[in-house]
């Protein structure tokens, strides 16, 4: 099982020293969470049935975060758990994801999704309802970017002529499609892996038997496939590890809750990264 510690609510001025951190205990990488203007007094409820956050709460931006860690280690990967791919444009994404896999000699990792506040994709000039369309077409885009360069589209949401995004990555981007509805089940197979949450037991057995059957039908069920998730359970070595067996190849690891002010210092987080390492990595 691979971990990936989740980094979230927490002091800007830390970022870099955790992923430091985390690197040195071993984990195989960190996950950074994505919102850019967040609406006061949203409606929107999160998939959890939570609202784990306000318009208040900080979101440092992720592929500027994924830089600075990506640059002070050498191993690590940093995850966007998960970047909301249809609010931005697929020109920029493109040459910014192939910029960080340069530069890290491919250690990002991009995980995105269509997103479920519903009014900052709007306020960013994107509508709701299409998302998961868009969506599938700035994939298509920026793919055809990274293997090609120069590239043109005609679709629903971009028409564009020969156009040019350089450099391009020395190796594949790998995306990694969050969501359990079946068109995102479908999305992921369609990718490289697929990014679950909080789930119990019997519905993450569901997800994968049905993530197994969409494998099969695009025959892609034999070829390499992430599959990341978080069982609604207590932690266990044991847990994990059936859990791999069952193909969950990485989960979120939460050495300590986002926000928790008894781990306020980065002292106290070296401490509970070191723990988490001594339980489930280094055992």
């Amino acid at each position: 099982m691979k971990y990936y510690a989740a980094v979230m609510f927490e002091e800007t001025d830390q970022l870099v020293d955790i992923a430091r951190a985390a690197e040195a205990e071993g984990f195989t990488g960190v996950a950074l969470a994505d919102h850019v203007a967040v609406p006061e007094g949203f409606a929107s409820v999160h998939p959890s049935g939570e609202n784990p956050f306000s318009h208040t709460s900080p979101f440092p931006d992720p592929l500027i975060t994924a830089s600075a860690m990506l640059s002070a280690t050498t191993a690590l990967e940093v995850l966007t758990y998960v970047y909301i791919l249809p609010m931005r444009d697929p020109f920029s994404v493109a040459s910014q994801v192939a910029t960080l896999s340069l530069l890290s000699n491919d250690r990002f990792r991009l995980g995105v999704g269509v997103g479920w506040l519903r009014e900052e994709i709007e306020l960013m000039g994107a509508d709701p309802r299409t998302r998961g369309r868009r969506t599938d077409e700035m994939i298509e885009i920026c793919r055809r970017f990274w293997r090609d360069g120069t590239a043109e589209f005609h679709g629903e949401f971009f028409d564009f002529g020969s156009t040019g995004v350089y450099p391009q990555p020395e190796a594949p981007v790998s995306i990694w499609v969050g969501g359990k509805s079946e068109a995102a089940l479908a999305r992921a197979v369609r990718n490289d892996g697929w990014l679950g949450m909080n789930y119990d037991l019997s519905e993450i057995h569901q997800l994968l038997d049905r993530l197994g059957e969409l494998r099969n039908e695009a025959d892609k069920e034999d070829g390499p496939f992430e599959t990341m998730v978080i069982p609604n359970a207590e932690p266990s070595p044991r847990l994990h590890d059936k859990m791999n067996e069952h193909g969950v190849t990485s989960t979120i690891a939460m050495p300590w809750y986002p926000g928790d002010p008894s781990h306020a210092s980065i002292e106290a987080k070296r401490d509970a990264l070191g723990r988490f390492a001594d339980a489930f990595i280094r055992r």
